[in-house]
């Protein structure tokens, strides 16, 4: 921790997203964008705030040791409380964080009408009923009609 609780609030407001102009006015400083970033550029300001970050993302990283861990912690809690089921639950969740137990479902599948009608493969096809069966169908350009003349 900083001696100047300023600098200490200072930092924390900077750990915490706020711009260096923001948290010198949140650090109790009269806005002063010059001075905010004259702080921030202090060595002992940028050490606290590199500690201060370290200290936020070890408080946030998860593992599954962690998570196993806790599940320890649930498992012994519920027997202590005698919830025989709860304890159940805490051993299982650690078995399947470690792969040691796998959900399995049956999928149910739908029989679905083919995209298109069997036929023989184009391979088999003469060069006729094939452009009969994969060449787009074109329509005859519309042509204005003959103008009466009386």
């Amino acid at each position: 921790m900083l001696a100047n609780p300023r600098h200490e609030a200072f930092c924390r407001a900077l750990v915490e997203g706020e711009s260096a102009n923001g948290a010198y006015a949140k650090a109790g400083y009269k806005r002063s964008r010059k001075n905010a970033a004259r702080l921030r550029t202090n060595d002992d300001i940028q050490r606290r705030v590199t500690e201060l970050q370290a200290n936020a993302a070890r408080k946030t990283q998860v593992t599954i040791e962690t998570i196993a861990a806790q599940l320890d912690e649930d498992r012994a809690l519920a027997l202590r409380l005698g919830q025989a089921s709860a304890a159940v639950q805490a051993s299982v969740a650690k078995a399947k964080l470690f792969g040691l137990v796998v959900d399995r479902r049956e999928l149910e599948t739908h029989v679905t009408k083919p995209m298109r009608t069997p036929g023989p493969h184009p391979s088999q096809m003469t060069i006729a009923e094939w452009q009969e069966r994969f060449v787009p169908k074109t329509e005859e350009p519309n042509r204005p009609a003959p103008a009466n003349e009386t």
